[in-house]
């Protein structure tokens, strides 16, 4: 399968970050000498009668050294994110075909067939609804669980509340957790193989079909 990409490779990408790279160099190499050029001047045009406290000088080396250990560090900060999205971009391509599971609520539904959506209830709960919906925002089929902690499966058999078969489209998944009046974290999941990674944000997405699915939000590769 091919990776889709609207704007520039990731190659071209990198290129431009080390040429941001040189451009800030040159500027810190710039504010360094300038700082040096103005000391220098303050020097040579003091009063010889009256001379500047030498205390004064030290405070001002002192600064300069300050502010030059902060540009260093920034720098190096900089050189490990450029760093950490070619580790990023070159795992995502890497994940191109393969089967994910990811944090999610959005899926694709073919007609006919069924459909299998996972869900996680992160404590203990006396009422499970779990709500499809259809791109359009309408309740397609809504269906109380047994109230189980944990990670679960529900298969869905395609089938409205009416019992009709849904349409090809897109759906989304929502899954309510209540004890009592206490409202119990959920997360849904969806499943689906890697057709293609986006980068036209500035780093890299996993394409399921047309949903895009963030790299933090993968929990398994299959």
């Amino acid at each position: 399968m091919s990776t889709t990409s609207t704007n520039t490779p990731v190659s071209g990408l990198f290129a431009a970050s080390n040429n941001n790279s040189t451009t800030k160099d040159k500027s810190v190499n710039s504010d360094k000498e300038a700082f040096l050029k103005l000391l220098i001047a303050q020097t040579s045009q003091q009063d010889p009668m009256a001379p500047q406290d030498s205390n004064q000088y030290v405070q001002q080396l002192t600064q300069f050294s300050s502010l030059e250990q902060l540009m260093s560090l920034n720098q190096g900060i900089e050189t490990l994110a450029v760093g950490q999205m070619s580790n990023n971009s070159q795992q995502a391509v890497n994940m191109v075909g393969q089967e994910i599971v990811a944090k999610g609520d959005r899926f694709n539904h073919t007609s006919g067939e069924s459909q299998d959506i996972s869900f996680q209830v992160n404590g203990k709960a006396e009422n499970v609804v779990l709500t499809i919906t259809d791109a359009a925002g309408n309740v397609v089929k809504k269906v109380e669980l047994q109230p189980q902690e944990g990670v679960q499966t529900y298969r869905w058999n395609g089938r409205d509340d009416e019992g009709k078969s849904a349409s090809t489209g897109s759906y989304s998944v929502t899954v309510e957790a209540t004890a009592g009046e206490q409202v119990v974290p959920t997360d849904t999941y969806v499943k689906g193989k890697v057709t293609g990674v986006r980068f036209d944000k500035g780093y890299p997405e996993l394409m399921i079909g047309d949903k895009r699915v963030s790299m933090n939000d993968v929990i398994e590769v299959k």
